[in-house]
């Protein structure tokens, strides 16, 4: 027995040595040197993305979502969820004990079992007493690697997780910008078509007084009629998009929709160009990105635990500790009681099933390489994308901002003019009436060019912190 030892102690190291299985290796993927149209090459700001906006009610709201947001509360609870099950992986790999006893005592029955000795031997008791005190433990050898490739495979699920609290508060962020700004937009379309309602009222007085004196048509003063029922009719729809807006911005920030919420401010959707990095750099930045490569490194942990199974699963436990039926020997050295085991598993006839269970995992593995090679062209084709709507967010920006200060210029012209006498009231109205239209595109356009901001700094993976 002493000459093996020496030959087993050598096994148990050689084989403690094997991890079955392929170890992760990071696949090679196409990545182009730089963006197309990148917007601003630099390094990005360490501050969080939307501060960029200098907009205080848009920084209260966000610091109160991230702290708040129950869909990033969810995120922190599989976060802690993957901990767990990681930590469970590492304590399987260590070796386990506990401690146990009991103390019975019990009264046999004459009529049954050994009680109906009693009858015959007097000194057989019919109460009989049993204790223990022991401790047992146990140790998985794992010399085919499976329980290490579990816990690798656990180590992935827990930055799994992690990438998705990211990825929440990203998409948390993100959505409730646009909210804010969706409600912006409509509260300044709301200004301009109460203007636009206002001169169209005003000129159907006009009309209407003209027709009365025969100075008009009737087609015109109808005309007029209908114009300002037109600018009417859209403040309810205004109305109802601002409520749905403070509506999805009270449930992001976790608070009761019914509740009151206080949202006064400007209209800032200006915002410095966000900087897009080099592609490998924003592609790492990526949260869903790095869920991807996550889910592949542990489907590569499961086809070496997959593989595991083809070889012996070797245990060692033992047991000590006193037992006796008398309590007042039980801790005596006659009580004691001592075991030592040698444990071994081998699904020996059970390959078929095995090889299934690697095809699968590997099949498992193929599965999410594709998903993250489809993740990491996604991901570039959304910054790509993104850049592209911002470009022509700015065009179109500009171009309204020249046409609703040339409007503005006609306007104060056309109001000195009416003052001195040149012209009519009507006339003022019409271009006060133009001035109200540009406002309702410039409007339009300054959402368009904070949503483009909002959906650049996602695709970027900006940070919230």
């Amino acid at each position: 027995m002493m000459t093996l030892r020496p030959a087993i102690l050598c096994l148990c190291a050689a084989l403690a040595a094997c991890t079955a299985g392929p170890d992760y290796d990071a696949p090679i993927l196409p990545v182009a040197q730089a963006w197309r149209q990148p917007l601003a090459i630099g390094v990005p700001s360490d501050r969080p993305w939307w501060q960029g906006f200098n907009d205080p009610v848009l920084d209260r709201l966000e610091a109160e979502a991230l702290s708040a947001n129950l869909t990033i509360e969810q995120a922190l609870a599989r976060l802690d969820q993957a901990q767990a099950a990681a930590g469970a992986a590492k304590a399987a790999r260590l070796p386990s004990a506990e401690v146990g006893g009991t103390a019975a005592r019990a009264r046999q029955s004459l009529n049954s079992g050994l009680g109906q000795l009693s009858r015959y031997v007097p000194d057989l008791p019919r109460t009989v007493d049993s204790g223990n005190a022991t401790v047992s433990g146990s140790w998985d050898l794992d010399f085919a690697g499976g329980l290490r490739r579990r816990q690798e495979a656990a180590r992935a699920g827990t930055a799994e997780a992690d990438a998705g609290v990211v990825a929440a508060r990203l998409a948390v962020s993100a959505e409730l910008a646009q909210a804010y700004f969706r409600m912006r937009v409509a509260q300044a379309q709301g200004t301009a078509i109460e203007t636009l309602a206002s001169r169209a009222r005003e000129r159907q007085a006009i009309m209407a007084a003209r027709l009365a004196s025969g100075a008009a048509a009737r087609t015109d003063a109808e005309r007029a009629s209908a114009s300002a029922e037109q600018a009417l009719a859209a403040l309810p729809q205004i109305s109802a998009m601002i409520e749905a807006e403070r509506t999805r911005i009270a449930i992001l920030l976790g608070r009761s929709p019914s509740l009151p919420l206080d949202l006064d401010g400007a209209f800032a959707a200006d915002a410095p160009d966000p900087v897009a990095g080099l592609p490998a750099r924003v592609l790492r930045a990526r949260p869903d990105v790095a869920m991807a490569e996550a889910r592949l490194i542990s489907a590569n942990a499961a086809i070496g635990a997959a593989l595991a199974e083809y070889w012996p699963s070797l245990s060692i436990g033992g047991l000590a500790g006193v037992q006796s039926n008398r309590f007042g020997q039980l801790f005596t050295g006659d009580s004691v009681a001592m075991q030592g085991a040698l444990g071994l598993r081998w699904r020996l006839f059970d390959f078929g099933r095995i090889d299934a269970e690697v095809a699968s995992a590997r099949g498992r593995y193929r599965e999410m390489l594709a998903a993250y090679r489809e993740a990491v062209l996604r991901a570039t084709g959304e910054v790509e994308t993104a850049q592209a709507t911002l470009m022509a967010a700015r065009s179109a920006l500009a171009r309204t901002r020249a046409e609703a200060g040339l409007r503005l210029t006609a306007r104060n012209r056309d109001e000195a003019a009416f003052r001195a006498g040149a012209i009519s009231r009507e006339a003022l109205s019409v271009s006060e009436s133009a001035l109200a239209e540009a406002d309702l595109r410039l409007a339009e356009a300054l959402g368009n060019q904070a949503m483009a901001l909002v959906e650049l700094s996602r695709a970027l993976g900006l940070r919230t912190s």
